[in-house]
């Protein structure tokens, strides 16, 4: 490449005829006038000037034709591609061009016909080729450059950082390191001849270069041996010398001496004739420190902060199978670049050396210039990507606070994508990948990352936030003509897809350091980091009320860290101050736990997707500055009234992609299937996580601007009153055709730990007395339910991670309430302990310091345990099975039990009260409120290990009742009415209540019978009335006719529990219409349920559920709920009690009776169960 300064000066005098200028000169702007005229019909006259001012080199081949040629020379050309490679800002403009030295070289020429034969230019006779160079002028003379001398290279270091490409304002020069010179000019075949420097004689300073290596080129399939020219450089003071000319001169000869007789190479400005046109494009990587040293302006209307944000990138990359390239993948790399290359119609032809060379950096090669990466597939090993990026630094001229800039270039990639996926995948799979490498530039302490518009980089440019520069380079082949080939931008300098496919060829470039004014300028209103900012602002005032924001900036601010008046949180300040663990950092306060329950980097990362609302696949990760923390508040508070349309729904998407990476679906599986909307909810990607998270683009593409689907109704509410409809769908409609979005096992597997642990969290209680010091058992304890509700999802599901459709049905029918814990977590931001007067007051009257990070006092009152004392102590509930009891069990006003104020009253157990339904029935009838039936067994086939255990359940909305004549109301519209069935061991599953069922279904949701047992979801018959009256025993006949009427099972869930409460039998059914049949529940959820298992029982426990009556107030001051339900059923034991003893004490009175006669009195009231130790207040009962 050469500098356009190096182009300054004229030819050798024997290049230039004499008359050429004063032709030039004379008739330039006769030419335009008459050719704006002449064209007026197919080019317009603006676009005449323009082109023929910005392009000297055009005007002075069109300055000696007639004017008619000339007129039909340009109706020929294609001029608005020719337009595309003009410079913006009038810069580039002198070019040797202008002094006809071009047109004594075999290049082509800009009016050449486009049915012209493709091939060399000028047939080169080697025996014709002078064997000493040209003369120079007095006081130089040629040299050869040595490579491998260190003075040398310091010498030619010297020559490019002082002279070589420099910005218009001399504010960066480029350090061109050793290590650098010998990996761009000593590739495989490289020629010491070919390294040409022009000494002064006197001083023997060197004071010019050029350079070229060998390569082969694939033009349209037409491989040819090229010369790649680069580091053309003339001394600043000897550019009036025609040194330029003659150093083009020198290679040439040179080259053609050695057989080779073409050549490639790149400049900033149009000469005759590019082969194609390119475009510069600039990613801010640290956006500050390219604002302080002058190279990115601040859009007008737009803060530092919004630059910051905007050009955040996530801390890890996205790519499953991401690694740096070793030596042993040059191969597949070789074969996998072969292949992805020929795809363009000028292309590298590479050798495995070449690869080895330009691709791999090797440690004896000193200083690393070049990064490249492999994507491996962990079972095949087969590399299906492959990118990289080299290293050029640049000194900063006079800037006190920052010496140098150190800027990536985009290099060569590839991907299998491809060759088994149509564009859109492509595009999706390129974003991951380019993505990645905008990560390890980041790591490896770049600052900002170049890119060209060739290859296929326009499908990744514009969103991956690459800013347009103020650069062109122009490709050009010698003594070759071609026809041009695309340039990835269209007639607005803009990328275009559609202007793909032309050249593959990356030769090194140095583009000048600055970018484009309108890097990120006009329309900066109407962007999404504008919108999203005003969003916030907005969410601020209408969700919040003053005195909450007070405390919430408070909180923030007295925390953030400050980058150049930046304020933001990072990942440890934000563990802290929610006290949630975060591996080195929880080791660092010396709190004990348990490494899975290290949920700070999950919670992190839902919260830098969550700040980007509702631009998330634009603008994900987010910083978290206060705007940001704003809008995590709204969604994870559940202040989204005003925010979302769907409320919950809504929420379970955007958690779903906080959580969700990115992945490529198997090659095997993209055959062409119906997509659903749900699919379209994904990095991973992982993440995917950037483009953003892939969760965030819908699975059509197809839009109506009247369609209400899920996608495009996420944030409407909100941005309808911004006039921003626009800009949000356009921020949404990619189809997704090739990459999903799932949750990775481990990533969900530690946010459930966490909020098993902190779901009894009250909005101001300590989080650290639930996370810190647990015990051996506790952390057991809390793994266990965690794996249960993993497993709950298929095999498959966890291996490959869980998708967004079974993410949002078991969410929304399985778990309501799991994510209920992140709202009183989060409002300890809502409550400052600055601002808390009184504490403040008692802290200074005890002189004790106040905690910078902990937003709760450490001495909080520890809550009231769930289960209440009672007659028994659980064999099978524990604290962490209670909190994933409350993840899903029915409770009022839609929340969950501990927001309810809910508490479990022990009734029955079977190993405090014995395996009778007589006792079950004194426990249980006489409890007037809600409960829950749990049983613990095993599987009849199974050993009865640990392993083994199956706990499951039922929720009763009502009290049991005497008879099965009562109708059970229900409200389709309040959980709290309906029954559940439930298992929490060994998977998580729901059956929830039908809300539509029959009347026998709602007369017999549940029933007892000595006869028959315990039977829930049942169909079961009368019970048999006998003539003796109530109590009074059947004939034999009769009993047995009674017995053989068992539950039947109907709907899609039922149980049935043996009359000696040892065995129990748990029916689902999944064929469609189940529930919709008459049954009380509906089809379990997840579908992981087998038709029939058969269960021996080792412990059954009731609870009664005791919500509180807000008519009531506590009836002992203890703080606890009021007790109505147990106080009824005390009341009704005692009654009973008193019953018993005055029928016991019947004084039987017989005129005239003996003893005898007595005795078979007595006996005949005990087999009535009317006295005695049988006596039965009721023989059987439903619900």
């Amino acid at each position: 490449m050469a500098d356009p300064q190096d182009l300054k000066g004229k030819g050798p005098a024997q290049d230039v005829p004499d008359s050429a200028e004063n032709k030039s000169s004379g008739t330039n702007k006769e030419t335009t006038e008459e050719l704006g005229k002449s064209g007026k019909k197919t080019i317009p006259s603006g676009m005449v000037d323009t082109l023929l001012r910005m392009n000297p080199a055009l005007a002075n081949e069109l300055a000696g034709m007639p004017k008619e040629k000339a007129v039909e020379v340009l109706s020929k050309m294609d001029v608005s591609d020719l337009l595309t490679g003009m410079s913006l800002g009038n810069k580039n403009q002198k070019d040797m061009a202008s002094y006809k030295f071009w047109q004594t070289q075999p290049v082509p020429r800009f009016d050449d016909q486009g049915d012209m034969a493709e091939g060399p230019i000028k047939v080169i006779n080697p025996d014709e080729v002078p064997k000493e160079p040209s003369p120079l002028i007095e006081g130089f003379e040629w040299v050869t450059l040595d490579l491998m001398d260190d003075n040398e290279v310091a010498e030619l270091y010297d020559l490019l950082s002082n002279h070589y490409v420099e910005d218009d304002n001399a504010m960066f020069r480029f350090n061109y390191s050793r290590a650098f010179l010998h990996w761009a000019l000593t590739s495989p075949g490289w020629k010491k001849e070919w390294h040409v420097g022009v000494r002064a004689t006197k001083s023997r300073k060197l004071v010019a270069s050029i350079c070229g290596v060998p390569t082969d080129v694939r033009v349209r399939d037409q491989k040819m041996k090229v010369v790649e020219i680069n580091f053309l450089c003339v001394h600043k003071k000897l550019r009036s010398k025609r040194l330029a000319p003659v150093l083009i001169k020198e290679i040439t000869r040179r080259s053609y001496l050695q057989g080779i007789y073409q050549a490639i190479y790149t400049v900033g400005i149009v000469l005759p004739k590019p082969v194609t046109s390119c475009r510069y494009y600039h990613r801010p990587l640290d956006w500050l420190k390219l604002y302080e040293v002058g190279f990115s302006p601040l859009p007008a209307g737009s803060t530092k902060a919004r630059q910051i944000t905007r050009n955040h990138l996530p801390g890890s990359t996205a790519t499953p199978g991401l690694r740096r390239m070793k030596e042993r993948d040059i191969d597949q790399v070789y074969d996998l670049l072969e292949r992805y290359l020929a795809r363009f119609h000028v292309n590298p032809a590479f050798t495995r050396e070449e690869i080895d060379h330009w691709l791999l950096h090797r440690n004896d090669r000193g200083e690393q210039v070049v990064w490249s990466f492999v994507v491996e597939d962990p079972h095949t090993k087969k590399i299906t990507d492959f990118v990289s990026f080299y290293n050029l630094e640049s000194s900063v001229i006079n800037n006190p606070k920052h010496k140098n800039l150190r800027a990536a270039y985009l290099y060569y990639y590839a991907t299998e994508t491809a060759f088994a996926e149509k564009e859109k995948g492509l595009q999706e799979r390129l974003q991951l990948l380019i993505n990645d490498a905008l990560i390890e530039a980041k790591k490896a302490h770049f600052d900002v990352f170049n890119a060209l518009t060739l290859q296929d980089n326009p499908l990744f440019l514009e969103q991956l936030k690459f800013g347009a520069g103020d650069g062109q380079l122009h490709y050009y082949l010698f003594n070759y003509r071609t026809a041009p080939v695309a340039g990835g931008v269209n007639e607005k300098n803009l990328p275009d897809v559609k202007k793909r496919g032309g050249m593959g060829v990356v030769l090194l470039q140095f583009c000048k350091m600055g970018a484009s004014q309108s890097l990120e300028g006009a329309g900066a209103a109407s962007s999404p980091e504008e919108l999203s900012t005003i969003l916030a602002e907005r969410f601020a005032t209408k969700c919040f009320t003053p005195l909450e924001l007070t405390h919430f900036k408070d909180n923030f601010y007295s925390r953030a860290l400050d980058q150049g008046g930046f304020r933001y949180w990072n990942e440890k300040i934000l563990s802290d101050f929610l006290g949630i663990p975060d591996g080195v950092y929880t080791d660092e306060k010396g709190g004990g736990h348990d490494r899975s329950l290290d949920a700070g980097p999950v919670i992190f990362r839902m919260v830098s997707y969550l700040g980007a609302f509702p631009f998330q696949r634009t603008l994900a990760p987010s910083v978290l500055t206060f705007e940001a923390m704003v809008k995590v508040m709204v969604l994870l508070t559940e202040r989204y009234d005003k925010v979302l349309k769907r409320g919950r729904k809504d929420r379970i998407k955007l958690l779903f992609g906080s959580l969700a990476d990115v992945g490529r679906r198997d090659v095997e599986d993209a055959t062409p299937q119906p997509e659903s909307s749900a699919q379209g909810e994904n990095p991973e990607k992982p993440q995917s996580h950037a483009p953003g998270f892939s969760i965030d683009e819908p699975a059509n593409d197809d839009y109506d601007e009247n369609d209400e689907d899920d996608d495009d109704n996420l944030a409407m509410a909100a941005l309808e009153s911004l006039d921003a409809i626009e800009v949000f769908r356009h921020d949404y409609r990619v189809d997704r055709a090739v990459y999903e979005a799932r949750i990775s096992v481990d990533t969900f597997h530690r946010l459930l730990m966490l909020l098993l642990a902190i779901a009894p969290l009250k909005s101001l209680g300590s989080v650290t007395q639930y996370t810190s010091n647990l015990s051996t058992e506790k952390q057991a304890e809390v793994r266990r339910e965690a794996d249960s509700i993993i497993s709950g999802f298929t095999s498959d599901h966890v291996t490959n991670g869980i998708g967004y459709k079974e993410f949002t049905k078991t969410i929304s029918l399985a778990l309501p309430h799991l994510f209920d814990p992140l709202t009183p977590l989060f409002e300890h931001l809502l409550f400052s302990k600055n601002l808390d007067l009184s504490r403040r007051k008692r802290l200074e009257q005890n002189a004790i310091a106040a905690q910078p990070d902990e937003p709760q006092d450490s001495a909080e009152i520890p809550a009231v345990p769930v289960m209440l004392p009672g007659s028994f102590e659980s064999a099978i509930l524990n604290p962490s099975m209670i909190s994933h009891l409350s993840f899903f069990l029915p409770a009022s006003s839609d929340r969950n039990l501990y927001w309810s104020n809910i508490y479990l009253h022990p009734i029955f157990s079977t190993v405090a009260h014995g395996e009778s339904l007589t006792s079950f029935s004194h426990n249980v009838l006489t409890w007037q409120a809600p409960s829950l039936l749990l049983v613990q067994g095993a599987t009849s086939d199974s050993s009865g290990s640990d392993e083994n255990l199956i706990t499951f359940g039922a929720y009763i909305p009502h009290p049991w009742k005497p008879s099965s004549s009562s109708s059970i109301p229900t409200n389709p519209n309040d959980r709290s009415t309906l029954p559940c069935l439930f298992q929490l061991q060994p998977s998580h599953a729901v059956s929830p209540g039908n809300s539509n069922p029959t009347p026998l279904a709602q007369k017999s949701s549940v029933s007892f019978s000595p006869s028959t047992g315990i039977a829930i979801g049942c169909e079961v018959a009368t019970p048999h009335k006998t003539n003796f009256g109530p109590g009074v025993p059947s004939t034999p006949s009769s009993s047995s006719s009674h017995k053989s009427q068992a539950p039947i099972p109907t709907g899609a869930g039922s149980l049935i529990i043996d009359p000696n409460l040892e065995t129990a039998q748990l029916h689902v059914s999944y064929v469609s219409g189940a529930a919709s049949s008459g049954g009380v529940f509906a089809p379990a959820v997840p579908p992981i349920l087998p038709p029939i298992t058969h269960i021996d029982i080792y412990n059954l426990e009731v609870w009664g559920i005791v919500e509180p009556d807000p008519n009531v107030s506590s009836d002992d001051g203890s703080g606890l709920p009021h007790k109505d339900a147990i106080s009824q059923q005390r009341a009704a034991w005692q009654f009973d009690a008193r019953e018993a003893e005055r029928r016991r004490s019947v004084n039987v009175k017989l005129s005239g009776g003996s003893e005898s006669d007595y005795q078979n009195a007595r006996a005949l009231l005990e087999m009535a169960g009317i006295i005695g130790d049988n006596a039965q207040p009721r023989s059987g009962g439903s619900v």
